[in-house]
Parts: structure tokens; C-alpha cells; sequence
């Protein structure tokens, strides 16, 4: 049985208004509590079958804020992979961050790569924040096999179907947040499915 810790808060939002984001981080709190605290301690204390569970659970439904890695390593090398300006004259940006000095031992790599939008001056000035972005992968190496039966049970609920690739196990979901998820024998990689983003208040 895996005891997960409180999880409502990774999927709390509030509605983009002036007051609101001018009390975003009390609003957040208030509501939150010591959920975020206690998440965080999980992370960094639970089995490794728990980790794995927990990657996969927290996306599997509802996209999260993004919480889970920023647990896993706060240090990271940051690359633009593709910059370009759009149809609406906002800045898109595809940023790759691996990250390093890891607070789980069994983790020796992880890599998160985002898509942004930065707003125009005039967005800017109506919105008080100045870009919407959302993770499009990530990837997390181990020092040891992934247990696949722990994937099946984070999946438990959703249709997904397998696919073998030579070393690599491709877990496609449907009707997810989770795209797909590739999977080798000591790596997994979570792929987001982009119509089912939330576009989250920033509280910093």
C-alpha cells in the first residue's frame, strides 16, 4: 500500500485577477497549510517504490503545479533549445534544466525541459506577471531498475497501452495529463500531453 501525503495542494489555482495575484502567496497559504512542508519532507524521505509511484500519481489525472523535482534538486544548468517570436508577438522559449546535487541517492540525472510564452509590454501591464509556461518532459536516472509494476499501479484507473522498443518499455495513457511515459531499465521519462495544462497562478 503506498500512504501518499496530502495532494490537493499541488492543483490549487486561482482565478487571474488583480486581487487575487496581489494575495496570491496568503491566499495560497491559507488554504494550503503545511501541505507543501510535508510533501516536500516525503519526497525526500519515502522508498524508492514510493518515489516512482509518486511521479507518475501526481500527473496522471490533473497537470500539478510544479512541485515534484524542485523537491528532488534545487541546482540546475540551464539551456534555450528554440527561440522564436509568435503569430501574437510573445516570446516562445523551449528551456532544457539539468539539474544536479540530488537529495535522493538513488537519483544520478534528471532533466526538465519547459515551454514558455513572455507577454508582450502591453500584457504585461494589464496581467501585473509577465509569462505562462508548462513542463513538456521529465526525466529521472537511477542507480537501480525502475519497478514496472509500481508504473501499472500509479496507473490503475486509466486506459494506457505498452509498447516494446528494443531496451525501451513506451507506456502510451489516454485521456491523461501524461502523454506517454518511456521507460528503460533504470530511467523514466514523463511526457506531457500539452492539451491537458493548467497554466497555474505564479506565486513568485
Amino acid at each position: 500500500m503506498i500512504n501518499l501525503p496530502k495532494l490537493d495542494f499541488l492543483y490549487f489555482n486561482l482565478e487571474f485577477t488583480d486581487e487575487n495575484y496581489f494575495k496570491r502567496k496568503e491566499l495560497y497559504y491559507a488554504q494550503t497549510d503545511w501541505d507543501e512542508r510535508h510533501f516536500e519532507d516525503y519526497v525526500e524521505t519515502c522508498s524508492f517504490e514510493e518515489l516512482i509511484y509518486l511521479m507518475v500519481y501526481t500527473y496522471k489525472d490533473k497537470y500539478p503545479r510544479d512541485k515534484f523535482y524542485h523537491t528532488i534538486s534545487l541546482n540546475s544548468d540551464d539551456k534555450i533549445l528554440l527561440s522564436y517570436t509568435n503569430e501574437n508577438g510573445r516570446l516562445v522559449t523551449e528551456d532544457k534544466s539539468i539539474y544536479n546535487n540530488f537529495f535522493r541517492k538513488e537519483v544520478i540525472g534528471m532533466v526538465t525541459q519547459f515551454y514558455s510564452e513572455q507577454y508582450t509590454d502591453e500584457e504585461m501591464l494589464e496581467k501585473f506577471w509577465s509569462s505562462e509556461y508548462y513542463m513538456q518532459n521529465l526525466f529521472l536516472e537511477f542507480d537501480r531498475e525502475i519497478p514496472l509494476e509500481i508504473v501499472d499501479k500509479a496507473l490503475e484507473g486509466k486506459e494506457y497501452i505498452k509498447i516494446q522498443k528494443e531496451d525501451l518499455l513506451v507506456y502510451e495513457v489516454k485521456d491523461s495529463p501524461i502523454a506517454s511515459l518511456e521507460i528503460t531499465q533504470n530511467s523514466i521519462k514523463l511526457n506531457i500531453n500539452k492539451q491537458k495544462v493548467i497554466i497555474y497562478m505564479p506565486l513568485y
